[in-house]
């Protein structure tokens, strides 16, 4: 019996050995707490998270024109050329003007017409007013002749003087005389109803003749298209020899110093979108400084939020292109980590911070995540966050550190 103990005595023991080995072999097995592991650690600070965002925009000017023919007729000339600078008022193209010359040319005889009838009519009644005054100053004295030798008939019939023929006589003069101041009179009263009807009438007449020349000259003006603002002529719609219709379009004009870019963005970017923002705009490999010119509107169907921005010394970006624009957003703010150094356990998010050559288990929330970072509550800023995290850590396992910087990315302190 003695000897049967002895003889299992070796195998116990190679029992155990082979226990031990098993264990120190198993990678699920957690090492005992006075194992110290070697961990990196990075410092936790306080600051914003941001990233960025990259969407297509359509370059638009603010001041783009369809320059339109204000009168229809033949195109005579083209006075510009595509791409070519045009300063406000300049004329793109010259239109048939033969009719309007000539209607310009009939309005003004018949100015020159009205105004000889004017001043026929004038000097006509002028000289019927001095003719017709002489004619009652005359009959006046005609009348004062008559009733002195009336009245002197009178006195010398009464005294026996003469005879009641003469008398009669004198009266008849009288009579003669008055009838004669009357009818003076009625030809000068008429000649001044003449004159007050028949002189406005023609200035009237000369008025309107004045008006149809101003008309005929906006009509003449109205055969030369000229820009409406200093611009680059974009595109020209007519050739020589074409008919223009009145309001069809001539020539399109654009204005570089107003040339913007709409985008689309999500509705949570667009509050850091707002005026004054600045973003840059990309194409032909140039980048360009946009600024945002107004808030952003309400969100359309696609749940979008459109967004103008005023691009700066982009007079060489084709008005329709497609630009790349990329911009700046706030995710939030808390303390920020790598995201390896935030794991899953137990239903909450931990990190493992060390101190006095112990990790310790420290729950927190994320606040914002992007790409390699996240922002946390519930750390405090300075800790030596563990990065990366060992498969074995446990809380209150002893660890030796070696500091790693932490990366700033999108990262606002």
């Amino acid at each position: 019996m003695r000897r049967s103990a002895l003889l299992l005595l070796p195998l116990l023991l190679g029992a155990c050995a082979a226990d031990k080995d098993a264990a120190k072999n198993d990678l699920d097995a957690a090492p005992a707490k006075t194992t110290t592991l070697q961990v990196a650690t990075t410092p936790a600070r306080s600051g914003t998270l941001a990233t960025q965002r990259s969407v297509s925009g359509t370059v638009e000017a603010q001041r783009d024109s369809q320059v339109a023919a204000q009168a229809g007729g033949t195109v005579q000339r083209l006075l510009v050329q595509e791409g070519e600078q045009v300063s406000q008022g300049q004329v793109l193209a010259q239109l048939d003007d033969t009719a309007q010359r000539q209607a310009l040319q009939n309005a003004r005889l018949q100015v020159q017409q009205a105004e000889i009838s004017l001043a026929q009519t004038r000097r006509t009644t002028q000289n019927n007013t001095g003719t017709l005054s002489a004619a009652v100053t005359a009959a006046q004295a005609s009348l004062a002749q008559a009733q002195a030798g009336a009245q002197s008939a009178e006195n010398l019939y009464r005294l026996g003087g003469i005879s009641l023929s003469d008398v009669q006589a004198a009266r008849a003069q009288l009579a003669q005389a008055q009838s004669a101041l009357s009818q003076a009179r009625a030809n000068a009263a008429q000649n001044g109803q003449s004159a007050q009807g028949s002189v406005p009438l023609q200035e009237a007449q000369l008025a309107q003749a004045r008006v149809s020349v101003q008309q005929a000259e906006q009509n003449l003006a109205r055969t030369a298209v000229r820009a409406p603002f200093a611009g680059t002529v974009a595109a020209l719609n007519v050739e020589v020899g074409e008919f223009a219709g009145q309001g069809s379009a001539v020539a399109r004009l654009v204005d570089p110093g107003s040339l913007r870019v709409k985008f689309n963005v999500p509705a949570a970017d667009a509050a850091t979108l707002t005026e004054g923002a600045a973003l840059n705009v990309g194409y032909g490999g140039v980048n360009y400084v946009g600024v945002v010119t107004g808030a952003p509107g309400v969100a359309g169907t696609n749940r979008l939020v459109p967004v103008t921005a005023r691009v700066q010394g982009g007079a060489n970006l084709p008005v329709g292109a497609a630009a790349q624009v990329r911009y700046r957003v706030q995710l939030g703010q808390g303390v920020l980590i790598p995201s390896g150094a935030v794991q899953a356990d137990g239903g909450e998010n931990v990190v493992y911070t060390v101190s006095g050559g112990v990790a310790r288990r420290t729950p927190v929330s994320v606040v914002a995540e992007s790409g390699a970072q996240v922002a946390v509550r519930g750390l405090d800023a300075g800790a030596a966050v563990v990065n990366p995290i060992p498969a074995s850590l446990q809380d209150g396992a002893r660890v030796q550190t070696g500091a790693q910087a932490a990366p700033r990315t999108g990262a606002t302190p």
